[in-house]
């Protein structure tokens, strides 16, 4: 630390003190942007280009200012004089921040090294060197990330195994705002996220964090920061350019163009704004699995050629349907309240030949469905727009406003393929703060926009196209005296010759489309409704300013939040079916956690519990304890006991969303209830397979009766988890990083989709009348298509105990002449898979057992000249999913980029790609094949050092 130059040549106010200076590097070179704050207070400022500072703090001396930089040691300066002129603050670069804190943790900054859990950061250096297109994809590279990447802008993070399109089991938060969208509770990727130029940080948390962030940070929670516009000043633009689908099976090479702008401005260092704008459009990679889904290990090839059924992964409206469960769908058509005549009479038609139309295997048939290049516009395109405005009401105490909005058009995965296009999301937040607390509420207000189900809008062109004229056909044919397989054969060349006016392409295809498109689902269209909203308020104190901290640290938070859930009937349930309202969800929560430091801060003691009560479940607690041990001043050893918990997400327990195959109904008792599922007993799809199986193959009525199983419903639960954790972190001769951890977890009321089917006799919320689903009578009509039935996805919890376990090893090494090698592998495995399909469950553990990845870099090969490669790989793995399953094969990838920096205009010029060897992969089942993209890029910023 260098404090040179004193001078006296003013006399400042009383309480005030007034300090000026520069900040360079060793070499004497002026630093822009140093962030100089006072210790326990939120006033601060940042040097100017040429590395001057001015700051006046109400304040007499002594006190200290924090001096930081990435890249760059920190420093403490003692301030002891009322007057400080021509202050000389040097800064010696560091290649491997040991000395980098975080705040995630523990809620309190503290050092990285000391931290009491796992916590992987990225910082402005990290992501301005990333080999990837953008920030959000280099995260896949910290230590024990997966990816499930269902297009360029929607990529779900997930860390500890149970994988997920869009993953319920991980939180992102863009500074302390729930990045979720309300109607899907999970993130949807950085779609409309924050601009990489006002990123200052990342910080994460693999495991549960449930203690101090509540509800569903169970797998892992992820914290980005945006750039104050205090600290971050000036103006910042990037234009990047670039080409993907480089021998490309689907599409011509094509454009990736990325725009980010910012500005921040601070006046008088009590009043600061910034404004940030960012826009990226590419055509997108395209999902082409188009494997047969009913042989998807064995065998899978397109066309399906004169096979009659025919399920791909890609192939949307080929649906498997049945003949004999057409027809029930006519008959109870015609019989329902309300029918028209023309349904009355074909219902009597059908009735009347009933027994000449196959169930099972005889009847089943597909239709000839569309690869999704041929009907989905996979353009992608994201536009995020924010602004904030902070003002220092004085030295301790600075409110906000921000506001972030974000418009986009992408394509991702769940148990369809969803085309979100125009979606929207924006965010407003209020925030006040101090050093020892802060108040926050903001609100999420999401917009589905254009949204649809390419599936269902494939189904439902296929309904009229192929499906009804196949029927038609086969019944005339049956009539008529035609065999079974000579009747499919006739009904085939009928729907074909139907279809040629329907395929893509042909104005029929196109206007049927587009009627489904602005057709709502729940109106028998494919229009996926959504405007639901979240409201959240929290605020967390400090009493340090009233305990004193060498005695205990105690810190103490809570938290109030209500989703207004609004689908128009499309994807949730109404309460209220009368005046068509759908139901609100109200939890809070309230948490307090102690710290203790002993033996002159070698030995650190942390405790923390939190209680959530939401409106639909029991109130629940979560604990955690961890210590911290530092022996010799380098050696960090933590352990921790950590507890979590996931809330059933609102479409767990609220969705109504009919998906072709299935009908998906909450688990929220009210919906049990409607649908009469205890009193109109069900039974498990798989069991009603084997009986139809035992029916078809010559079995006694008496034993395929036998072979059904009852569904029991018990009260749906949230689904909780204990991690155990040890741990080791050094920075050793001030080259190298070692982070290493070992975890074991315990699941319980694991939460998974179990399939059942109903008779419906007379409707699906209707009362079932006569009919007994629990006598011979209503049991053989279940297995012979004596009733009309309907297929359930329903959400329970496992019984018992679900156990995985795993480890991981980060290495960071600073080589001569600035070069650094890193690299981490982790290993994750599930350990009671063989229970949960005891059960009747999908393990959906969708984690590979081994990964790893290797980097180099050097940010000064020679005078600006920089490099960053990335090799990164991962074992095969099954995928299990609401979508299909199948083994997702390994693949590794490697991402490389060569930077140059014009100092003299504070500009970096970057060349690179992702996947630079175009080596296609697939993370997880029913997702596109990852290619290359190639790119140059141009960042300007005005503070560049």
């Amino acid at each position: 630390m260098s404090t040179l130059g004193y001078a006296h040549t003013s006399t400042p106010l009383e309480d005030e003190t007034e300090i000026s200076g520069i900040v360079t590097d060793v070499n004497g070179e002026p630093l822009a942007g140093v962030n100089i704050r006072v210790e326990g207070r939120v006033i601060g400022t940042a040097t100017q280009p040429d590395g001057t500072f001015s700051l006046t703090v109400q304040q007499d001396p002594p006190f200290t200012l924090l001096v930081s930089i990435v890249g760059f040691k920190a420093k403490r300066v003692e301030i002891t004089e009322s007057v400080v002129e021509d202050l000389e603050i040097v800064l010696e670069e560091e290649l491997i921040s040991g000395g980098d804190f975080v705040v995630s943790a523990s809620r309190v900054e503290e050092s990285i090294l000391k931290s009491p859990v796992s916590i992987e950061k990225m910082d402005v250096l990290d992501i301005q060197t990333a080999a990837s297109p953008s920030f959000y994809d280099a995260i896949s590279n910290l230590q024990g990330v997966d990816f499930s990447t269902q297009s360029l802008t929607f990529k779900s993070i997930n860390t500890r195994g149970f994988g997920a399109n869009g993953n319920t089991r991980f939180v992102q938060l863009i500074d302390g705002i729930d990045n979720q969208a309300p109607g899907l509770n999970f993130s949807v990727g950085n779609i409309v996220g924050i601009s990489e130029l006002d990123l200052e940080s990342v910080e994460l948390i693999p495991g549960s964090a449930s203690a101090l962030y509540g509800p569903n940070a169970l797998n892992g929670i992820l914290l980005m920061n945006s750039k104050s516009p205090f600290d971050y000043q000036g103006l910042s633009f990037s234009i990047k350019q670039g080409v993907n689908h480089i021998d490309s099976e689907v599409e011509d090479p094509s454009l990736y163009q990325s725009y980010d702008f910012r500005y921040g401005n601070s006046v008088n260092n009590k009043f600061a704004y910034k404004v940030t704008a960012s826009y990226l459009r590419a055509q997108d990679f395209v999902a082409q699995d188009y494997r047969d889904q009913s042989g998807i290990v064995e065998r899978g090839d397109y066309p399906r050629g004169d096979r009659r059924v025919f399920n791909g992964v890609n192939i949307y409206g080929d649906d498997i349907l049945t003949i004999g469960g057409i027809a029930d769908g006519v008959i109870s058509a015609g019989q329902r309240p309300g029918a028209t005549p023309e349904e009355q009479a074909q219902a009597a038609q059908i009735s009347a030949i009933r027994s000449l139309l196959p169930d099972g295997a005889a009847g089943a048939f597909s239709a000839p469905g569309f690869r999704e290049s041929e009907f989905v516009d996979n353009t992608t395109e994201s536009l995020k727009l924010g602004t904030a405005l902070h003002y220092r009401i004085n030295d301790n105490y600075e409110v906000l406003g921000q506001y972030n909005i974000g418009f986009g058009s992408t394509v991702y995965t769940a148990n369809d393929r969803f085309v979100l296009d125009d979606f929207n999301i924006w965010t407003a937040k209020l925030e006040l703060r101090n050093p020892n607390f802060f108040l926050r509420a903001y609100t999420t207000q999401e917009d589905a926009g254009n949204t649809y189900a390419a599936n269902t809008v494939a189904t439902r062109v296929n309904q009229k196209a192929y499906i009804t004229p196949y029927f038609q056909a086969f019944a005339n044919a049956r009539t008529q005296g035609a065999t079974i397989e000579e009747a499919h054969q006739q009904a085939d060349q009928v729907a074909t010759a139907n279809q040629q006016q329907y395929l893509p392409g042909t104005d029929g295809f196109e206007n049927e489309v587009d009627r489904l498109r602005a057709l709502s689902l729940a109106d028998g269209g494919a229009l996926f409704l959504d405007k639901s909203d979240l409201y959240h308020a929290e605020g967390m104190y400090n009493f340090s300013n009233i305990i004193d901290p060498s005695t205990v640290e105690l810190i103490a938070g809570a938290n109030y939040r209500l989703y207004d859930l609004n689908s128009e009937g499309t994807l949730f349930a109404y309460e209220d079916v009368t005046n068509q309202e759908e139901f609100n969800i109200n939890e809070w929560g309230a948490y307090v956690q102690a710290s203790k430091s002993l033996l002159e801060d070698q030995i650190n003691l942390q405790g923390s519990i939190r209680y959530d009560k939401n409106e639909y479940f029991d109130g629940q607690f979560s604990p955690r304890a961890s210590a911290t041990f530092t022996i010799a001043d380098q050696h960090n050893i933590r352990a921790s006991y950590q507890t979590g918990f996931r809330v059933p997400t609102t479409q767990d327990q609220f969705i109504n969303l009919d998906v072709v195959s299935r009908l998906l109904i909450g688990s929220n008792q009210t919906l049990v209830d409607r649908y009469r599922f205890e009193t109109n007993t069900v039974y498990t799809a798989q069991s009603v397979q084997e009986a139809q199986q035992i029916a078809a193959s010559g079995g006694s009525a008496a034993q395929a009766r036998a072979a059904l199983e009852a569904v029991a419903f018990e009260e749906f639960d949230t689904e909780k988890i204990q991690t155990y954790e040890v741990g080791y972190k050094a920075f050793l001769w001030d080259k190298l990083m070692v982070d290493a951890y070992y975890y074991y977890s315990s699941y319980r009321d694991f939460i998974a989709e179990i399939q059942f089917v109903q008779g419906v006799p007379n409707g699906l919320t209707n009362d079932p009348g006569s009919f007994d689903a629990d006598s011979d009578a209503g049991k053989d009509a279940i297995i012979n298509g004596g009733v009309l039935t309907q297929e359930y996805g329903f959400d329970v919890n496992a019984d018992g105990n679900v156990n995985s376990h795993g480890w991981g090893l980060n290495l960071e090494y600073s080589l001569p002449k600035g070069f650094l090698i890193g690299g981490n592998v982790t290993y994750n495995k599930l350990l009671d898979q063989d229970d949960l399909i005891a059960q009747g469950f999908r393990a959906s553990y969708n984690t590979p057992e081994w990964r790893y990845n290797v980097k180099l870099e050097n940010r000064s090969i020679i005078e600006n000249l920089g490099f960053n490669a990335t090799y990164r790989w991962q074992d095969a793995m099954l995928w299990e999913s609401s979508f299909g399953s199948a083994v997702v094969p390994a693949f590794g990838t490697l991402d490389a980029q060569f930077s140059y920096k014009l100092s003299n205009y504070n500009t970096i010029l970057k060349v690179g790609g992702s996947n630079v060897l175009n080596e296609r992969y697939t993370t997880s089942f029913g997702n596109p094949k990852m290619g290359a993209i190639y790119y140059f890029s141009i960042t300007f910023d005005q503070f560049l050092n």
